[in-house]
């Protein structure tokens, strides 16, 4: 039977074997489609020669020492097995290309890429070393290129194969490593191979990358492995004398032929390349550790093998000014950065960016996340140690003092303040945990309400000082104070304001046309004023820059800093700016936008027939015919009606911001909530007709006064404003009437019977099932949990962050158990409003990201201040 056939039976239920995508001297490579995770895969079969002379067990037991590796610009493995005698390990698959690809293309590549692939190599290598793993294959075979940057693969697979095979591999005819790029110390056939070996192959690549073939080549490989032995490699300048000497200096001294006359560590290889020292200085001198001046600070530069999670590289550099290398920090495999909004499930999340810089750079703070709940983690930029902050259990949107002494966070509904050491947490504030958290002073924070119309001053030793409205026509959820002018940069719903705290003026930004006079609103989030310019995050995650001019409250034509964030449907892009210029990001993934998922009981998410977008708000009509999802485009929100059975999809509603859409029972017409400008309406209407829209409520504030949370009859609907109290309506009459349910319920549902409501509690946190009416009869279901939703009158679907559970109850509406587990999706995304909705046989109906729900690190660029500069300027002479 042929191989592949033969996989393909062996792997069936597991895997789907696409087609072949290539072979090596080990192994032969098949594209393959992950039938649980629904993503494509790279599975590397081991020839059945060698396969035959490890033996599986043991291959496969070696082969587990290499999944501990999880970095970014390592690329992991994800399975290994035996199928029917055949040894294979499973990768992600990387559409890109190898580098040996490019440079087969190429053959020399530009100084500065590669310098920064072999920073980016480097970086992997030494992740892998500091957990005792040496790759001892690397060649440009094993490196990938995804956006330009690398990925090494195959790690420690040569070793589980010598491992393995012992004396065993003479057999195959095989030997480990290649040629051109093999360490003295292994063509030897030593049997005590260190890093060392790596750094060799390391120098051996970028060697190539520079000079355009290896150091060493031969007709035969015994005629290379007899240069390796007896010959020094030409020197890279004399073939090429742009090339930096610092350059020239790490790349020879990597390929030194004694391994105690190398360069010791890829980090030292990586700051060897980035000195400027003259190369005969330096063969008589340590190799200097670049310092950085007071602004960078130089602690995020020192490089050592411990700190497998600081990657530096050199970017492109003008010959005339050389630009300050970004570099990534990343942390601990087990503690990542959470990107998830908390499970609080209430306001625009604009808080919820999980990780802070401190104002001298010697460190950051972020969210990692374990199950349902989240601590704040140290991680520094000195030694890139990390640990965990005690006292701060189930805290997110961490901000540090001036000072850098102190830490502010939100935990569920509380704000809080600790010592960037740990202890006791002081608090702050309680209810609403706030949009936006924003220290002023060492004495003083901000924070913003989460409807975005009031703003509390807090004392870190008192609390909560005083409580003022923000001006009229104000609305502020993502804040950056102008101390000195007494003003707030706001952001909401993709525009952005100037507000005067002193005079109640309120500006909105707006593009100066090329007349000079005003032009349209500037749509994007994260907005900061740095210096006299202005940085945002576009719709596209894509960094853009423009000069602020004070006075008009304008901003001139933007352009591109070539930088892309994450950002999520809620406006949060995950940045952040230290006082001294360095921009911290998490880089935006090439896969853009989210998908729509069904979800059922103890299963896993099976997408919707539908394209990919920036949903928003959704709901799926009661036949399971019509899904109704709001989507976010660059123009602003729109309506789109999809209908599921035949493909077909249609925009309804166009507008600056559209709330949660909720089908009648009868999928007939649609409540729906539309905001242009100042004014909004809560209207009811007919997708797919020509029917005018009927307006049941209007406001002529930012936001309207309701928004549609269960559809229950063609004469009851609940509904619920700005500041989370429950109504009751009958829009089959008019004028509209309006009764209170409750003053601090958010997501109120009304149990099939109508007996019983379930709700979020505003102030305690916790999920709450009551009579209907209401006549004071509660229940406390679980604390935090969010988003109700009744499966039949005796069982109540609830969320904790990425985490489903199901209660049961009796008739009176009391718990008969603890909830059970229902299903869990790390990959959930939390959309402003309802973040999941029935799919009416049983599930649910969410947005599932495209990028994972956490980072695996933070990257950095010093100095950003001076590139906003650099780059607005260059714009403005073009």
């Amino acid at each position: 039977m042929h191989q592949e056939q033969r996989l393909n039976d062996a792997l069936a239920g597991r895997y789907v074997i696409m087609r072949q995508l290539g072979a090596g001297g080990m192994a032969t490579v098949y594209l393959a489609q992950d039938i649980k995770h629904d993503r494509e895969v790279a599975i590397k079969v081991l020839h059945p020669e060698l396969a035959a002379a490890l033996g599986g067990d043991r291959f496969l037991t070696e082969i587990k020492t290499t999944a501990r590796l999880q970095h970014p610009h390592i690329l992991p493995l994800l399975d290994s097995g035996d199928a029917g005698g055949l040894l294979f390990y499973v990768m992600p698959f990387v559409a890109g290309e190898t580098l040996r690809d490019r440079l087969e293309r190429e053959r020399q590549l530009p100084i500065d890429d590669a310098v920064r692939i072999a920073g980016e190599i480097a970086d992997a290598l030494g992740a892998a070393h500091a957990q005792g793993i040496i790759h001892r294959d690397v060649k440009p075979e094993n490196i990938l290129l995804q956006g330009g940057h690398a990925l090494v693969a195959d790690f420690g697979i040569a070793l589980a194969v010598q491992q393995a095979g012992g004396a065993r591999m003479t057999q195959t005819g095989l030997s480990l490593g290649t040629p051109q790029y093999m360490s003295p110390e292994q063509a030897l056939g030593e049997k005590t191979i260190d890093a060392r070996a790596d750094i060799y192959a390391l120098g051996a690549v970028t060697y190539e990358m520079l000079a355009g073939e290896p150091p060493f080549t031969g007709p035969s490989v015994q005629a290379i492995i007899a240069r390796v032995m007896s010959e020094e490699p030409r020197g890279l300048a004399s073939q090429r004398k742009s090339i930096p000497p610092g350059v020239e200096y790490a790349v020879m001294r990597a390929l030194e032929k004694l391994p105690a006359d190398r360069i010791g560590t890829t980090a030292e290889f990586v700051a060897a390349m980035r000195s400027d020292a003259p190369l005969t200085s330096m063969r008589s001198a340590a190799i200097p550790v670049q310092r950085r001046r007071a602004r960078t600070n130089a602690a995020l530069i020192a490089l050592t093998v411990a700190s497998i999670a600081l990657a530096t590289w050199a970017l492109t550099r003008p010959s005339h000014a050389p630009a300050s290398a970004m570099f990534d920090a990343a942390f601990p495999d087990s503690e990542p950065l959470t990107l998830a909004m908390s499970s609080g499930g209430t306001g625009f999340g604009a808080a919820k960016n999980n990780f802070a810089i401190a104002p001298d750079e010697q460190f950051i703070v972020y969210t990692a996340q374990h199950n349902d709940s989240t601590t704040l983690w140290y991680r520094s930029l000195v030694d890139a140690s990390a640990h965990a902050i005690p006292g701060t259990g189930g805290g997110n949107a961490p901000r540090i003092s001036p000072d850098g002494s102190r830490l502010a966070f939100v935990a569920g509904n509380r704000t809080l303040v600790v010592p960037i050491t740990g202890g006791e947490p002081r608090l702050l504030m309680e209810g609403v945990p706030p949009a936006s958290l924003l220290w002023v002073s060492n004495a003083r924070l901000m924070a913003l309400d989460n409807d975005g119309f009031n703003l509390a001053w807090l004392d870190p030793e008192v609390g909560v000082v005083e409580k003022v409205p923000l001006p009229s026509k104000a609305r502020c959820v993502v804040v950056q104070a102008i101390i000195d002018a007494g003003q707030l940069v706001c952001g909401f719903n993709e525009a952005a304001s100037i507000v005067d705290l002193k005079t109640g003026a309120v500006w909105p930004l707006r593009l100066r046309a090329s007349d000079g006079s005003v032009g349209a609103a500037v749509s994007g989030t994260a907005f900061r004023l740095i210096g006299e310019y202005m940085v945002y995050a576009a719709f596209d995650g894509s960094l853009r820059a423009a000069r602020y001019d004070h006075v008009a409250h304008l901003i001139d034509r933007p352009v591109s800093l070539g930088i892309s964030v994450v950002r999520d449907p809620v406006g949060v892009a995950h940045l952040d700016v230290s006082a001294n210029g360095t921009l911290g990001f998490v880089p935006a993934s090439a896969e853009a936008g989210g998908r729509m998922v069904v979800l059922h009981e103890g299963g896993t998410p099976a997408p919707l027939p539908i394209e990919r977008a920036v949903f928003n708000r959704f709901d799926l009509s009661r036949d399971r015919r019509n899904l109704a999802a709001v989507v976010t485009t660059p123009d602003g929100e729109e309506l789109r009606i999809y209908d599921l059975r035949n493909g077909r999809q249609q925009t309804w509603l166009r507008a600056a911001s559209i709330g949660a859409p909720l089908w009648s029972p009868s999928g007939d017409r649609m409540l729906v909530r539309v905001v242009n400008g100042d004014r909004g309406a809560f209207v009811m209407g007919s997708p797919g007709t020509s029917s005018a829209l009927d307006t049941l409520m209007q406001s002529d504030r930012v936001a309207p006064v309701l928004d549609a949370v269960d559809f229950f009859s063609d004469t009851l609907v609940l509904v619920r404003n700005s500041s989370f109290g429950a109504y009751r309506i009958d829009p089959s009459k008019r004028p509209l009437r309006v009764d209170t349910l409750s003053n601090d319920a958010i997501f109120t549902v009304l149990s099939p019977d109508a007996k019983h409501l379930a709700w979020h509690s505003d102030v305690t946190n916790q999920l709450v099932v009551g009579s209907f009416p209401p006549a004071g009869k509660r229940q406390v279901i679980a604390a935090g949990g969010v988003e109700p939703m009744w499966l039949s009158n005796t069982e109540l679907l609830y969320r904790s962050n990425v985490t489903w559970y199901k209660a049961r109850l009796d008739g009176s509406g009391e718990l008969t158990a603890a909830p059970a587990l229902w299903a869990r999706d790390t990959r959930f995304l939390d959309t402003r409003g309802w973040s999941n909705r029935p799919s009416w046989d049983g599930g649910i109906i969410y947005s599932q990201s495209g990028v994972p729900a956490d980072a695996r690190y933070v990257r950095f660029v010093p100095d950003f201040a001076a590139r906003v500069k650099a780059a607005v300027d260059a714009a403005k002479r073009n």
